[in-house]
């Protein structure tokens, strides 16, 4: 049987401290603490709908990125946002971090047990069944006549709304759609 050095025990002590006094690992645990209190100042309603995901520097500023689960969340944290703020700084302030803002976002919620329910229940197709067969399309070899060229820009100019960027844009985009229109005629 092995004899248990203690001096063992303390280079490894001496080594958790050089660990974490590295400045990264150091904000990371901070970080990883800090998200671990997110569900006690957001309240028990919000536990299972939001999570803290990121911290931020932005404009000099500390921004708490939380995840929310949908839209309806997300509003509802927006209402209590100075209230969420003042309560996490009471856990942030002491590790070294005063947040500044949170930003909610219901688009970077991700919840796997939610996404594998779904996919089981679902029939997921690959191919979007209404997609245009184009096989041997070439923009560059159908023709479309200056004259209608030209009557369609006269027509887009006339919309004072868009800039003449988006102008050019749906000209182009028009443009592309009659010649897709006229080859998929000539297939038939």
């Amino acid at each position: 049987m092995k004899k248990v050095m203690y001096s063992d025990m303390n280079s490894l002590g001496s080594l958790v401290d050089v660990f974490l006094q590295n400045p990264a690992i150091s904000v990371g645990m901070k970080k990883a603490t800090l998200f671990k209190f997110w569900h006690k100042a957001s309240g028990k309603k919000f536990e299972k709908a939001s999570e803290a995901v990121g911290l931020n520097l932005k404009n000099g500023k500390n921004v708490l990125t939380v995840a929310c689960a949908n839209a309806a969340v997300t509003s509802e944290l927006m209402m209590f946002k100075s209230d969420i703020l003042k309560k996490i700084n009471d856990f942030a302030i002491p590790l070294g971090i005063e947040i500044d803002d949170i930003f909610f976002s219901h688009k970077i919620w991700h919840d796997p047990l939610y996404s594998e329910k779904i996919n089981e229940n679902m029939n997921v197709i690959d191919e979007n069944p209404y997609k245009e067969d184009l096989t041997g399309f070439d923009p560059d070899k159908i023709n479309i006549s200056e004259e209608e060229i030209a009557q369609i820009k006269e027509n887009i100019m006339k919309n004072k709304a868009l800039s003449h960027n988006q102008q050019e844009r749906l000209l182009s985009s028009i443009v592309y759609d009659l010649k897709v229109n006229k080859f998929k005629n000539l297939k038939q």
